[in-house]
């Protein structure tokens, strides 16, 4: 499956905005994920796999999970 330019500028700002979010949280303390310093990443707390970075989301998992929407 192909995606479009425009398609990939979206997820990227899908995943600019989630870091950004997150980071936030995470300095307060009430992020639902695990900040991972050495790549830069946010993990899902009940195991290790990678929710997100700051160039990459996968909304899928993260809807399937109870993430989003």
């Amino acid at each position: 499956m192909r995606t479009s330019a425009g398609d990939r500028k979206r997820r990227r700002r899908q995943a600019e905005g989630l870091y950004e979010l997150e980071w936030a949280l995470c300095e307060e303390s009430v992020s639902d994920f695990v900040y991972g310093e050495e790549h830069d990443l946010f993990r899902f707390p009940e195991d290790t796999r990678s929710a997100f970075t700051k160039e990459w989301v996968d909304v899928k998992v993260l809807q399937e999970r109870g993430y989003f929407g």
